[in-house]
């Protein structure tokens, strides 16, 4: 490949991640397991610490799911579902690392829940994606989510700043 040829590829590539993240969020803000579970590798972990932000003060234990089954079933789950049609989760700005046929993807993530009509932001997160090229598309092999504020969040905006320090 000429150096034209490796610059478009990567450029492609983190299209499509980015792609593939935001295209997460609006299956799960629609409902579409389907499409969601498209976005993520069969084996895929996904952290999310304090998973009731935005619905009580208490802090709750990290929820952590792996493969598609665990998805699935906190996609269908009364917390989830009890937010449908009335949230939208915003993603970015994003800073995304490529790594041959993987990538590190670190950012922001929003909840926003409508209620009575009135949108509000129900959870600021910062978000670290671990993603893997399955065949030909790239898919979210890993996603922790840390809620604003939580030293864990702060770990997660150091790794933004330091290129490849942290191997997937």
């Amino acid at each position: 490949m000429t150096e034209f040829e490796h610059r478009l590829a990567a450029v492609e590539a983190e299209l499509a991640i980015r792609n593939v993240i935001a295209r997460y969020g609006l299956a799960a803000d629609c409902g579409n397991i389907e499409i969601a579970l498209t976005c993520h590798t069969k084996d895929a972990t996904y952290i999310v610490s304090n998973p009731d932000a935005g619905r009580n003060k208490a802090a709750g234990r990290d929820l952590e799911l792996v493969g598609h089954e665990a998805i699935t079933a906190m996609l269908q789950s009364e917390r989830h579902q009890s937010l449908l049609p009335n949230c939208a989760h915003t993603i970015g700005p994003l800073v995304v690392e490529i790594m041959q046929d993987t990538a590190k993807v670190i950012g922001y993530s929003r909840v926003y829940n409508a209620v009575d009509g009135d949108a509000h932001i129900m959870r600021v997160a910062f978000n670290r994606w671990d993603m893997r090229k399955d065949l030909h598309d790239w898919k979210i092999a890993r996603r922790e989510s840390r809620v604003m504020g939580e030293e864990a969040a702060q770990d997660l905006l150091q790794m933004a700043l330091s290129p490849h320090e942290d191997s997937l």
